[in-house]
Parts: C-alpha cells; structure tokens; sequence
C-alpha cells in the first residue's frame, strides 16, 4: 500500500474508534487555520489533480518542498505522492549555496516555497544551473491568493478528474520512491536518502505497535494530542509526528519553529498530551521560569531524539515535570526514522530501549566481526525500514548496507542481556587521545550535570607538537551567571574543567579547556555542530602560527 492511502485509511478507521475523537487532524498555530482527516485528504486530493493537471507532473519526478513549517506543507507531501510524485525535503535557512545542491543533486523539477525564501531559490537555481521555470515554482503562504510571476497553492488546487497513484506489487512497494530527505553531511555535502512507500509504511506500523505494546494511548478518556514545533524537513518531524499523528488519528498541533512562549500557549490551549522534543529545547524548558507562567500538566510523554539523554538530564527533566515520562528514541535518516525506543517505566536511564518489531541490530568491531551482549562497536540495524539506498551515490550506499541488508550507522553502542541498545556515540566523533577513545558524549553528560552549566559541546583538537587529539568544551552559563565579568568567567571556566577532570580518568581528561560561549551551534533538529567548532579551533590554530612567524 502507498503511503497516503494508508495513512488517509489507517487515520480514519482509528478515528471513528475513539470515544473522544479530536475535531482536527493538523491545527495550524497561531492562525487557527485547520483541517479534519476528511477536509484534509480532499485537498491533498485537489493538490494531486492540480500537479497532474496543470503542471503535468510525471510520475517519479520530485518535487521540492523549501519551506519552514506550515499546514499547507502537509497537504503538499501527501498531494505529490498520491500523483505519483516523489517528495524531498530542504532546510528553508540554507543559503544560496547549500539549496543549489539539494536542487541539483534531488533532481527536483517543481519547487513549493513560502515568499519568505524566494530570493534564495532563484539565486540556488542560478548557481545549481538548472531549468526550472517560475510556473514550477509555487507559493505555498496560505493568505495569498495570487502572486505576480508564480502559481500559489490556491491556484494551483484543482477539480479536474485524475488517476491517483496505487502500489500495484510487492515490488513496487519495495521500489518506488517516497521521501528524499538529506541527511546531515557532517562529512562532507549532504546525501539524499531514497526512503521507499514500504519504508514508511512499515515505521509507522512499527512504531503503532510500540505505542500499543507500552499503552500510549490506552487512556480513552483523554483526546491526545501532538505538538509539532520540529522543522518538517527532518525525518523525526515528518515521519514521528505528522505521518504517526494522523495514521493513528491524533490531532497535531503545528507551530512554525520553537517559540518558548508560543510553545507554553500551545500546551495549555490544546491541552497538548505528547511533547516531541530533542535534547537542547529540554534543556531550554528545564531552565526557562517562563515554563513555570503555564499549565504544562497535559503533557503525559515527552519524546525525545536526535541525540542520547543522559542520567543527569533525565533527572533534571523528572524534577521539573514530576507528572511525565520521558521516551528516549533512536533512530537515523536511513532507517525511516525509528530503530528503538525505551519502555515505560524505564530505569535504564542511558539506553535507547528496545527495538521496534521486525528489526534486527548487530554490534561489529573494526574488523566486521560480530560482538556479544556489553560489547562496544558499532551499530547496525536490518528491516523493512531501512533505506534503498543513498540518491545517486552507489558509492555511500556500497559504504552504508553490507551484503546481508545491514545498516552500518556509524554510531557506536552495545547492547545489555536484556536486549536494550545504548548509543555511546558517534563513530566519526570519537576523539582519539593518544591511542585512547573518548566519547564526546560521555563528557557532555557529565557537563551537564554541573549546576553552573546551561548547554555544552566537547570536541576533539588536533595538536601537532604531541600528534593527537586532545578534547575540549564549549559551554553556555545557566541564567543566574547572566551579566558577569570575563575574569568571573575565566574563573568559572576553570573552575568547571577542575571539576569535571575529577571525574573522569586521565585520558578523558578536558585538556583543552573550558570555553564559555553565548550559543552552542546546533542543527534545527538538535545535533550539535562539531564542525563549526573544529573550523572555529583550526582557524585559532592558523591564527597563532602565523603570528608566531612575526
């Protein structure tokens, strides 16, 4: 079955089930604009003709989507793929540069963007030396009508008949293109992922059965509600909270980006019962005393990705909100998103929980050789979930999918006698001290413990006088250090690295020092920027040579 068909399908039958069924499927805030499941699929149903119709989209061609979060970004992605089209995904901040490549490399013949982005895309189209006409490029904000040069969404929407596209084999299923979203290009440009019908339909079962196996929603007196602030460009957003939220027939409230007190505002209004979160805007939210404006007491669940929560944050998180429980999620790009996700009551604070059904995770060492229970390497996950393959990249995805069909995520984990799987870290991320690895994240947990400290990064310094990495933090000051001199902040720094030195052994020691910084630099979905960073240390470095020759 399609993607569309299945959530429209799945939506509906869950919905007529629920004693207190919510009156929308999307709500878009702060405009109030709304659609229940069956308004919802109608348009998509007019979007779809209109494509068809109008811009005589063809099967299997993509269609980009550049544009911050919005209810009408819902209609579009569920329109192209029931008109057969194929959906990808860019961050609307890219500049010029960055978005050349994603519409470049995706191929992508027809464009949806807000205004607000429109100058970057024509620039984009430029420096990427594509055709793509502006009567392909369509303007989605949801109060125009019209717009000189461009088509908009309304103009676009159509009653015309068309055949809406179907899964007609089991090999179709397992073939035909979905989603090509990016992933982060840490390592370099950013890589589509070929995300296939089969792959999504599948993580969504999944992850109905992990919600039905640890009673989610087995409270029928509660309407329960998602909250979505995550950019929608990101798989976690995409697929966790908009493809789950409506196949399961929960109302999902929509925000264009995290604004604290919109956020707080949207909780109490909505009477909000799951927050979908990553680990800074949990930071944010345990440190904020707007938070404590608000009745927050709706909130049952507080999910949370992109990166590894540890003990102390959890504890921190549990002193704060004293009536949640907080689910740890792992997944990846390539895997749709979900791999695992802690069970309720959870005491084994740092793991990642169990798999989702029909998935199996192997441990390998350097050598490809398979390790036992405890035992650290890297993780490989294999199921229906998992990728085709890399977009035009036979070359990352010979790197990434071995013969057996296995996933090599490039993070590194084990997994207990119990079956539960705990990421370590990443492996490209290790910091190698002298032959030595260590964890970034293991020193990130541990900084964040530290009362004084709000947000942290460690990363690894290259020093060429003793040929090895030496690891060092980035930190932001909780709100009481607001407004203090730079002394006190070389004093609190090195306060702070004492500190911490103390706890660990001697290889894992900050060598390179505290840094208080305004901000750490993160991806919209959470991911600390190391690389910002590492360029930030190594222009110092140059910096210092070149005055050391004067």
């Amino acid at each position: 079955m399609d993607v569309a068909t299945f959530l429209f399908e799945e939506g509906k039958r869950r919905t007529q089930l629920l004693p207190n069924p919510n009156t929308y499927a999307f709500y878009e805030e702060p405009t109030g604009y709304s659609e229940s499941i069956y308004t919802l699929e109608e348009k998509c149903k007019k979007l779809a003709s209109g494509l068809l119709n109008r811009l005589g989209l063809q099967h299997d061609q993509k269609v980009l989507i550049c544009s911050r979060n919005s209810l009408n970004y819902t209609i579009i992605m569920y329109g192209t793929l029931m008109a057969g089209g194929v959906v990808s995904f860019a961050n609307p901040e890219y500049t010029p540069r960055e978005l050349a490549h994603v519409i470049s490399d995706s191929d992508s013949q027809y464009i949806f963007a807000q205004t607000a982005f429109l100058g970057t895309i024509k620039e984009a189209i430029k420096i990427a030396k594509v055709d793509i006409p502006n009567k392909n490029i369509v303007i989605i904000d949801e109060k125009l009508r019209s717009f000189n040069g461009h088509m908009t969404i309304h103009e676009l929407y159509c009653d015309l008949p068309f055949k809406r596209f179907e899964i007609a084999s089991v090999e179709e299923q397992e073939n035909k293109l979905a989603f090509i979203p990016y992933s982060s290009g840490t390592t370099g440009l950013s890589k589509g992922v070929m995300l296939t019908h089969r792959n999504i339909v599948s993580n969504v079962i999944q992850n109905q059965v992990l919600g039905a196996a640890n009673r989610w929603y087995s409270d029928k007196s509660v309407t329960h509600r998602f909250l979505a602030v995550l950019p929608f460009y990101h798989i976690y957003a995409t697929v966790i909270i908009l493809a789950q939220g409506l196949a399961t027939g929960i109302g999902v409230v929509i925000c264009e980006k995290f604004d604290m007190k919109l956020y707080l505002e949207c909780v109490q209004k909505h009477k909000i019962t799951f927050a979908h979160l990553v680990p800074p805007l949990l930071i944010r939210l345990i440190n904020d005393p707007l938070v404590d404006q608000y009745d927050v007491s709706s909130i049952r669940f507080m999910k949370s990705a992109a990166a590894p929560l540890y003990k102390d944050l959890i504890e921190l998180i549990y002193k704060k909100f004293t009536t949640v429980e907080i689910i740890q999620l792992y997944g990846v790009t390539e895997s749709s998103p979900s791999v695992c996700a802690t069970p309720r009551n959870n005491k084994d604070f740092g793991s990642s929980g169990f798999l989702t059904a029909n998935q199996v995770v192997k441990i390998i060492d350097d050598d490809n050789k398979e390790l036992d229970y405890n035992q650290v390497g890297e993780v490989c996950i294999k199921g229906p979930n998992i990728m085709k393959g890399y977009w035009k990249n036979p070359e990352a995805t010979k790197s990434a999918l071995d013969s057996e069909g296995f996933l090599h995520t490039g993070d590194i984990g084990f997994v207990n006698k119990d079956g539960q799987l705990s990421i370590v870290d990443r492996k490209k991320e290790l910091i190698k001290y002298k032959g030595f690895q260590v964890p970034p994240a293991e020193l990130e947990s541990l900084l964040l413990a530290h009362p004084s400290v709000a947000d942290c990064a460690v990363i690894g310094v290259y020093l060429e006088e003793q040929a090895t990495e030496i690891p060092k933090a980035f930190i932001t000051l909780r709100s009481q250090h607001a407004g203090i001199s730079e002394s006190e902040k070389q004093k609190l720094a090195g306060d702070i690295r004492t500190w911490i030195d103390s706890k660990v052994v001697s290889y894992k020691k900050i060598r390179g020092g505290v840094e208080i910084l305004d901000v750490i630099p993160k991806s919209a979905a959470g991911k600390i920027l190391r690389r910002l960073l590492r360029d930030r240390e190594n222009e110092k470095l140059k910096n210092k040579k070149r005055s050391s020759k004067l």
